[in-house]
C-alpha cells in the first residue's frame, strides 16, 4: 500500500514534518495512510537522518522484531530524536521469531515515550497473566503502554495508574487504533480522549 499522494516526501526536504514513521514498508505504510486522514504529515524513511530529526515533531517505529536491523539501533534514533525535542513511539505486534528477546528492547523502551501494542505481546513480553499488571510491568521501562485488547477494550498505563475504554471487534486493525492514538496525542486532547479516538479508529 502506498501513502497518499497529496503526502509530502520526507526525502525533497520537507522541514516540519508531525509524524516520521520508520519501520518494515509495509507496515508504515499502512499506518501512514491511516494516519494521514487523519491530517498529519508522514512518510516511510528507510535511512533516517539528523536534519530530519531535527525537523521532526513525533518519531514512530513500528515492527521491532521483524526488523532487527531497526532494534539495534532503535534506541539510539529515539534518543536522538528526544534531545531534538521529538517525541517517540513504538509498536509491538509480534515476533516471528517466538523468542520475545528484552534485552535490545529495554534499551529503546527507556527512550520511547509511547508503547502500542496488543494483549498478547505485553503478555510475551512479561509472563505475567493480567493484562493490567503486565502493562504495568512495561510502563515501569519507561512509556506509556497503550494496549488493545479486543472485545475487552483497550488500556492505557503509566508506570501508576490505569485507564481503560470500550470495546474492540476481535480483528481489530492494529495500525489504524496506533494512528488514531498518534494523532490525537500530537493534537493535544489528552491521554483518555487519545484511547477512546484510537478505539474508534480501530472499527
Amino acid at each position: 500500500m502506498e501513502t497518499q499522494k497529496n503526502t509530502p516526501s520526507l526525502r525533497s526536504g520537507v522541514v516540519g514534518v508531525d509524524l516520521l514513521i520508520i519501520g518494515d514498508a509495509d507496515s508504515a505504510a499502512i499506518l501512514a495512510s491511516g494516519a494521514g486522514r487523519l491530517g498529519l504529515s508522514v512518510d516511510v524513511a528507510d535511512d533516517v537522518s539528523s536534519e530530519l530529526l531535527r525537523s521532526t515533531r513525533h518519531v514512530h517505529a513500528t515492527s521491532f522484531y521483524r526488523t532487527p536491523e531497526l532494534g539495534s539501533r532503535l534506541a539510539v534514533l529515539f534518543k536522538e530524536a528526544k534531545n531534538h525535542k521529538a517525541s517517540t513511539s513504538l509498536a509491538i505486534d509480534d515476533d516471528p521469531s517466538g523468542r520475545w528477546d528484552r534485552v535490545v528492547l529495554d534499551g529503546a523502551l527507556r527512550v520511547t515515550d509511547v508503547l502500542l501494542l496488543n494483549a498478547s505481546a505485553a503478555h510475551a513480553l512479561t509472563g505475567h497473566p493480567v493484562l493490567a499488571d503486565a502493562a504495568g510491568i512495561l510502563a515501569r521501562r519507561g512509556p506509556l503502554v497503550v494496549v488493545r485488547d479486543g472485545a475487552a477494550g483497550a488500556l492505557a498505563h503509566d508506570g501508576s495508574k490505569v485507564r481503560s475504554v470500550g470495546t474492540l471487534p476481535v480483528d481489530a486493525a492494529g495500525d489504524g487504533f496506533d494512528a488514531g492514538y498518534l494523532a490525537a496525542m500530537l493534537r493535544g486532547l489528552g491521554r483518555d480522549r487519545a484511547l477512546s479516538i484510537a478505539v474508534e479508529s480501530a472499527r
